[in-house]
């Protein structure tokens, strides 16, 4: 599938470009404050330049976001629903609990006996498209990459000692280079927010009370529950990563179309799927929940027992941080750094 011009991407974003939000930058260089349409700084940034001093507003492509501290692109419900998890009783005993039984290691030896480890001498063209990622959000740590069979387009990060990315081999079938680095960022925001150990305990979790035996019987349910609430939450935060390390917005908007309705060989020989329409949608979900709280309860109680949010809510989420968030300030340099470790 051919993605589209910025001209219709521009059209699919906005279709009045009279209603496109502006936003007012400041310059890094010189501190001006320089008013931008956000339709011309998300599709073409490299022809944005501060008025006063001519020197170009935005990073360049793939310019690494130096020190960025996962917190600059947290989204506040992965932070609240996280929080609310950690003040769950029981829940500080479950962590120690799974660290003590499982630790990483077991499912570290699970990935090298059924998936194949990529490196510099087994798929170094995937470990590419990582690393590209890995250097756009400027992260020292290289997880471990390994490559698993199935249809299905998926991807999935664990652990926090020594992190890996499982990619599965039916993304590479419908998604380009541009799409995989997007869901490599996505993963590696996993990451750096430090998601990986909780995604562990949620695993464990859903595997049933029997593998954690009374502790489980006794704890499960609540916690599950608010585990799958803060994960399908952390996903907003990893789709704001998965942008920024791929700096198009076509392209991660892609990658949750196909995640919906696939590109498999009978979708593209039929049809070439609208970006557009997929937008409009994801609006119409927005203003739906917007004019009643019921349908916001509804999707709540339809997905409280998935680990992902529904596609269109993930699209309407990031459309609001490009739009009204600080997706471009990020872009203008201008975002929280991690803290540094104090020099001995």
């Amino acid at each position: 599938m051919k993605n589209e011009s910025h001209a219709e991407l521009a059209h699919a974003l906005w279709p009045d470009a009279k209603q496109a939000p502006v936003k007012l930058l400041e310059c890094r260089h010189c501190g001006r404050r320089n008013r931008v349409q956000v339709s011309r700084a998300i599709l073409d940034p490299h022809h944005c330049e501060c008025g006063a001093c001519g020197e170009p507003l935005f990073l360049a492509p793939g310019e690494p976001l130096t020190g960025i501290a996962s917190s600059a692109y947290e989204h506040p419900l992965d932070r609240t629903t996280l929080a609310a998890l950690k003040g769950i009783p029981g829940f500080p005993t479950l962590i120690r609990w799974v660290m003590t039984q499982l630790g990483e290691r077991s499912l570290r030896l699970l990935n090298l006996s059924s998936a194949v480890l990529c490196g510099d001498d087994q798929f170094p063209e995937l470990v590419a498209l990582l690393e590209r990622s890995r250097q756009s959000l400027d992260l020292g740590l290289r997880p471990t990459l390994f490559l698993s069979e199935s249809p299905h387009i998926n991807a999935a990060t664990f652990g926090s000692e020594e992190p890996w990315v499982m990619i599965h081999s039916g993304l590479l079938d419908q998604l380009d280079d541009t799409e995989v680095v997007s869901v490599m960022g996505h993963e590696l925001g996993h990451m750096h927010a430090e998601h990986g150990l909780y995604r562990m305990v949620a695993v464990v979790m859903a595997s049933g009370t029997q593998l954690l035996g009374t502790v489980g019987q006794v704890l499960s349910f609540p916690l599950q529950k608010a585990l799958y609430k803060w994960m399908r939450c952390s996903e907003l935060t990893a789709d704001r990563a998965g942008l920024l390390a791929c700096r198009d917005l076509g392209a991660s908007l892609h990658v949750l179309m196909k995640l919906a309705g696939g590109s498999r060989p009978g979708i593209t020989r039929r049809t070439k799927m609208q970006l557009a329409p997929f937008i409009r949608q994801a609006r119409t979900l927005a203003k739906l929940e917007e004019d009643n709280w019921f349908d916001g309860l509804l999707a709540t109680l339809m997905t409280m027992d998935s680990s992902h949010p529904f596609v269109a809510w993930r699209v309407m989420h990031l459309l609001e941080w490009v739009e009204h968030g600080n997706y471009l300030e990020i872009l203008a340099g201008h975002y929280e750094r991690a803290k540094r470790p104090a020099a001995a």
